[in-house]
């Protein structure tokens, strides 16, 4: 929640560009006092604690206007220009100054050259990285980039001679026993034993805790700016604890494996028959069938070049393993860089001449 305190107005200061008059009022003098000349609202700033002017009384009509023909700044109301005389009509606004920008940059340029201006608090130029920083990430991001681009697209054709072809099917079991679990006491399932509790948090409340407040400045356009506290409510975070339980629970859960493998294609690939307990019911140690799974491999050597007997091995589905003569020699794309050989790409050279 953001509250704000009443607003209370004070003048904004100038300076004199012509004569180097400091700390002008920006509502009273609309002339500098020295010298006479035009009030340039660009050159308005905020002032600092030790400088500030408050305006009594003050009735705000609206931001000044700045004239077509002299770029004379006058009051909200007014219908012809103090300083010439000419016509208001359409008539822009001068441009708000805000609480964090101080001054345009050509001013701020300038003042930085030929004054001191007592607002320098409000002039906090962004620190700016040193482009050698810059140009070092740049170069590490886009060296990476591009080396991974280089791995993946760098690629040369390499001979391939299969040394082996092996299969593997499973077939997992489930058994009905005892499980150990842990889970919040309000959302414990049913049938739960054997259960231990413990205090945990398990959320957080935000309490409010005091409150943050800052000055707001608001430039009101006709040489006087607000001023005011906003403040927002502070949070602390304080933890909510509650009960946490462990406990066993009868459940069907994984157990083990039953496993068939072999080498080569000449003998078909089969799925194991494991030994189960089977129940007509659900009782501790009842057992059944679970999810099944298979793999093909084949394993590669480099036939010929500098890496010659360099291992490489690919896993395909059934079909395209079993098209793969072990006597036979292939050819395939591999990665310079990385290493790997791209399987999808793998055709035969020669055909085989004997079974594996």
């Amino acid at each position: 929640m953001v509250a704000m305190a009443e607003e209370k107005i004070y003048e904004m200061l100038w300076d004199c560009e012509f004569c180097g008059s400091k700390k002008l009022l920006g509502k009273t003098h609309r002339h500098c006092p020295n010298c006479g000349a035009t009030q340039d609202p660009t050159r308005r700033y905020f002032p600092n604690d030790a400088d500030k002017v408050a305006v009594q009384d003050h009735i705000y009509y609206g931001a000044d206007k700045t004239c077509p023909f002299c770029q004379t700044a006058n009051g909200a109301k007014a219908t012809f220009c103090g300083n010439c005389g000419g016509s208001l009509d359409g008539a822009q606004n001068v441009k708000l100054r805000s609480d964090q920008d101080g001054l345009t940059e050509d001013s701020v340029q300038k003042a930085k050259e030929d004054l001191a201006f007592a607002n320098s608090e409000f002039i906090k130029p962004h620190p700016k990285t040193p482009k050698w920083v810059l140009w070092l990430l740049g170069s590490i991001v886009f060296g990476g980039i591009g080396f991974v681009c280089l791995g993946v697209l760098w690629t040369e054709k390499v001979e391939l001679q299969i040394t082996h072809h092996e299969w593997s099917r499973s077939i997992a079991i489930d058994q009905f026993k005892p499980v150990s679990e842990s889970e919040w006491c309000d959302s414990m399932p049913m049938g739960a034993y054997s259960v231990s509790r413990s205090r945990q948090i398990r959320s957080y409340n935000s309490i409010p805790d005091g409150e943050d407040c800052h000055t707001v400045r608001s430039d009101r356009g006709d040489g006087t700016f607000s001023e005011s506290e906003s403040c927002s409510t502070k949070y602390r975070q304080e933890p909510v604890y509650d009960d946490h339980c462990s406990y066993r629970i009868d459940k069907w859960a994984f157990d083990r494996n039953a496993v068939a493998k072999g080498f080569g294609t000449t003998q078909e690939p089969y799925w194991p028959t494991p030994q189960i307990r089977e129940c007509g019911n659900t009782a501790i140690g009842c057992e059944r069938l679970g999810a099944k799974t298979e793999k093909y491999m084949v394993y590669f050597t480099e036939s010929s070049g500098e890496t010659k007997g360099e291992k490489h091995d690919c896993e395909f589905d059934i079909a395209k393993w079993k098209s793969l003569p072990a006597k036979a020699l292939y050819q395939t794309e591999k990665s310079v860089i990385f290493n790997y050989i791209t399987c999808d790409t793998i055709q035969m050279l020669e055909d085989a001449t004997t079974e594996e």
